[in-house]
């Protein structure tokens, strides 16, 4: 207790409804006082009632929106030599009692202490910052000034003292959150905007607390302006308060997130010249390197963070200003661990990641991010690598359940399969949710192929009734990528030959004798394959060959008719496939992970082909029966499309070539009306070492009618792009015949497009060079609204086909004195453009290749348009 004999110190507060604070604050500061001196601005709640209970110094002070002017009111009532300025969102705690000895032996020149302050940030008290400040004044000796977060005015000498105070103020609900955030906003808004002068340095720390202010009211678009004033007023100070470091700080790690990285660095090298003591630089410039994956830099910023925040911690009392970073510590672990790791030190690697995982430290939000930032990185790492760090793999599921955070665990679940590594299969357990997780888990533990469950459910009673909904395609799919000697094989085709559907039973009766044949049971198989063509007489051309076979020899290894009939009623299709398209993408991706069967590959690799090539291509490799996938060299093709690399665009124009003479069907995959025959009239054209910019199937999204080849190649000259093979002149006529009732997507011009460069054109007559009855009757409907003749022999030309047909636009140009232009241009950068794709094009040319060829066929004066994503136009004079 106080020493009553000398009135040492006074704590000095004002408040105004804190009667859920009061308690804590008084009580806990009672103890190390002589005096306790309560100012109320106006609490209409119980906070004096509580106050009573600690001190009968209580005053009322009417508040006039100015923190300062109530703080220094306060300040005449103490009586003590000292005043700790005190507030009641604060605490003090056992390690405070020395401050009454630290202060009787002070020299009587000291008159300022400062006192470290740990500001809580979240209701865990695991967020913290940390900043010293003065706090403990000889009585008479200092004012405040600032009508919000006031500042003291203090002379004489300043000494620190290692006696934290507690700080619960960033702690709030969201009403008193939303509160604190209007009434301090309005405050500092209202000085700005009311006060005729405020000296710049001044107004920068009224904009900094208006920065900090938004922040905490989420108003981030308020942000960037703010900062921005406040970095004119310091380049034209050349000065900096102090509260602007924790500002830029913040604004540094906003430019990294966004991506502006070496403005990020900028700002904190120049911030950590400003304070090279502060640890806080130094995380924003470890941040600034792991995103660039500069991990050598990354390490040393990290080390170097580790070693400052270590001494801020124990010497908290030196540090005037506050340590922003601090609470980030277990991030830094985690960026130093993901820097070792890429280094392959895996000894410092361990040492890291033991400490990012710091119950006390760490909130669910944050272990969310660093377990999901770990678990990208650790999948990346070489077989070897991999090995070595399993402890630490486990650790990182045990804590990623431990604090009940998501954690896509596929990746490392296929990297343990992969390897075959002896693992603790249970910790996978917790984030494999759901069907498709119990599956995986399930294949892990016992190796359960567990594909047919997935599509069909768990309950195989039910199978027969799901298979028959999905019709003959579903049966036939069960039959295939489930093994004869699997006991529920037979038991549901049982099932679908009483089925009402007559193809499924005939069927199904058919696949049962071909499990019999191969099980050497003879008779059955006989019996069986006589009632499959009894019930369905279409079968019996399948069922003789085998018959006769087994006359001459009863063979087991005879083959059945499952493939006859595979090839009869799904000749050349991809079974199932459109049936899966209702299933989660991201499953799919991963069905190789319960089922080891080709079909599970193939579904995989054809879904995750566009984000993972090279996992794609491991899948359809690994398929053993390749020949039972009549669209795999055109998923091959599809992974080599995109590339930039001419030597994988030859591959898949290779791939694609390959797959049309396996897959017929790929000749048409728009309409399904044309399979693919190799006849194709074309003819020579330029030079195979042009670069290829485009290889492509172009049935997937239109067609060829069978008379211009799916296999597309676009090459690029220098005067233009063409096409290969290179389609004939009559190719295009007879295609033009046969699109007519064919709903195709049609690259046109319409009607508002003609008129609007129509309107550009001075000339009195025009024509339309191409005899297309559809586009003469619309631009004679323009050029009656433009004021232009229709004149079949005029020597002015409207053409919509010239400049992607013809071989020589130009000499067509030079028959005539202007005329209007129109043609297509695609997406360079997105194979996906329909231009690439529309079949009758042979060239496509850019602004600058269409304007050399007008100006070589003597053109003198030309305009361009531009109409839509595709379409482009040129006016032309000769």
């Amino acid at each position: 207790m106080p020493d009553k004999k000398r009135c040492l110190l006074s704590v000095a507060m004002i408040v105004k409804n804190e009667e859920h604070n009061l308690d804590r604050a008084l009580g806990s500061i009672r103890p190390y006082v002589d005096e306790i001196i309560v100012v109320d601005t106006g609490s209409t709640d119980n906070s004096v009632e509580v106050a009573k209970k600690y001190t009968d110094k209580i005053y009322f002070h009417e508040w006039k929106d100015d923190f300062s002017e109530a703080r220094n009111y306060s300040l005449q009532f103490p009586t003590c030599e000292w005043v700790l300025i005190y507030d009641a969102d604060e605490e003090v705690k056992e390690d405070f009692a020395g401050i009454r000895e630290f202060l009787a032996n002070l020299p009587e020149d000291v008159n300022t202490v400062y006192l470290p302050t740990l500001s809580y940030l979240d209701w865990d008290l695991k967020k913290t910052e940390i900043a010293s400040t003065a706090r403990v004044f000889r009585n008479g000796t200092v004012r405040y000034e600032n009508i919000v977060h006031n500042q003291p005015i203090y002379k004489g000498k300043v000494v620190e003292a290692p006696f934290t105070i507690y700080h619960y103020g960033y702690i709030w609900t969201r009403k008193l959150k939303k509160k604190k955030y209007e009434r301090t906003r309005n405050l500092i808004v209202k000085l700005l905007e009311e006060k005729k002068y405020i000296p710049s340095q001044e107004r920068a720390y009224y904009l900094c607390q208006l920065y900090k202010t938004e922040m905490i009211g989420g108003n981030t678009k308020e942000l960037y302006p703010i900062v921005n004033k406040v970095i004119e007023i310091i380049k034209k100070d050349q000065k900096m308060p102090a509260i602007a470091f924790e500002v830029l700080l913040m604004h540094a790690l906003a430019l990294n997130a966004k991506g502006f990285n070496k403005e990020a660095r900028e700002l904190l090298e120049f911030l950590l010249r400003t304070e090279p003591k502060n640890p806080d630089p130094y995380y924003g410039l470890l941040a600034v390197s792991e995103a660039e994956k500069k991990y050598e830099e990354t390490i040393s910023y990290g080390e170097e963070f580790l070693k400052r925040i270590e001494y801020v911690e124990k010497n908290p009392q030196e540090f005037t200003w506050t340590i922003i970073a601090i609470k980030y510590t277990p991030m830094v672990h985690t960026l130093l661990a993901i820097a070792y790791l890429k280094k392959k030190d895996i000894e410092k690697f361990k040492m890291h990641f033991e400490k990012i995982f710091d119950k006390s430290k760490l909130t669910i939000t944050e272990a969310q991010k660093l377990v999901n930032a770990l678990g990208k990185y650790i999948t990346e790492v070489d077989d070897d690598d991999f090995i070595k760090i399993v402890p630490e793999i486990e650790k990182l599921l045990h804590e990623a359940h431990q604090f009940g955070v998501h954690f896509n665990v596929l990746d490392i679940v296929e990297r343990v399969k992969k390897i075959g590594l002896q693992f603790n299969y249970d910790l996978f357990e917790p984030f494999l949710k759901g069907t498709f997780g119990k599956l995986v888990m399930e294949n892990l533990k016992t190796k359960k192929d567990g594909l047919m469950e997935y599509i069909f459910g768990s309950d195989e009673n039910q199978w027969a009734e799901k298979i028959e909904k999905m019709g003959l395609e579903a049966v036939l799919f069960f039959y295939e990528n489930l093994p004869n000697t699997s006991p529920e094989k037979l038991r549901v085709l049982n099932r679908l030959r009483k089925s009402e559907n007559e193809v499924i039973k005939g069927v199904s009766y058919g696949l049962i004798a071909d499990i019999y044949l191969e099980k050497a049971n003879f008779k059955l198989a006989l019996e069986y394959y006589r009632t499959a063509a009894e019930i369905l007489p279409e079968l019996g051309k399948f069922v003789k060959p085998v018959l006769d076979d087994l006359k001459t020899k009863l063979d087991p290894t005879i083959e059945g008719i499952f493939h006859e009939l595979k090839r009869f009623y799904f000749e050349n299709k991809e079974l199932m496939m459109g049936a899966l398209k209702e299933f989660p993408k991201e499953q799919l991706e991963r069905l190789y992970l319960i089922s080891d069967t080709d079909f599970a590959k193939y579904v995989s690799a054809t879904n995750i082909w566009k984000n993972n090539r090279e996992k794609s291509s491991q899948l359809l490799d690994s398929i053993s029966k390749k020949e039972e996938f009549p669209f795999l060299e055109y998923r091959y093709a599809k992974l080599f499309e995109d590339s930039k690399d001419q030597e994988e665009l030859k591959k898949a124009y290779l791939y694609h070539a390959e797959a049309l003479k396996k897959n017929t069907v790929l000749g048409d995959l728009a309409l399904g009306v044309y399979k693919f025959d190799n006849f194709y009239p074309h003819e020579a054209f330029e030079n195979k070492n042009d670069e290829i910019v485009w290889v492509g199937n172009i049935s997937e999204k239109h067609s060829g009618l069978g008379v211009i080849s799916p296999l597309r190649v676009w090459r690029k000259a220098s005067r233009y792009y063409y096409v290969e093979p290179f389609h004939i002149d009559e190719a295009i006529r007879v295609y033009k015949q046969r699109r007519v009732g064919y709903n195709l997507p049609v690259l046109e011009v319409k009607r508002e497009d003609i008129l609007k460069v129509l309107t550009e054109v001075n000339i009195s007559e025009i024509k339309v060079y191409e005899e297309d009855e559809k586009y003469i009757e619309l631009v004679k409907n323009v050029a009656l609204e433009t004021g232009i003749e229709y004149d079949d022999k005029s020597k002015n030309i409207v053409s919509f086909e010239i400049v992607n047909i013809a071989k020589e636009f130009g000499e067509v140009v030079k028959n005539f004195e202007s005329g209007v232009l129109f043609y297509f241009v695609p997406d360079f950068n997105n194979h996906d453009d329909i231009v690439w794709y529309y079949p009758i094009f042979r060239f496509i040319r850019t602004r600058k290749q269409v304007e050399d060829e007008l100006r070589k066929a003597g053109a003198k004066r030309i305009r361009h348009f531009v109409l839509n994503e595709s379409l482009r136009a040129v006016i032309f004079e000769r």
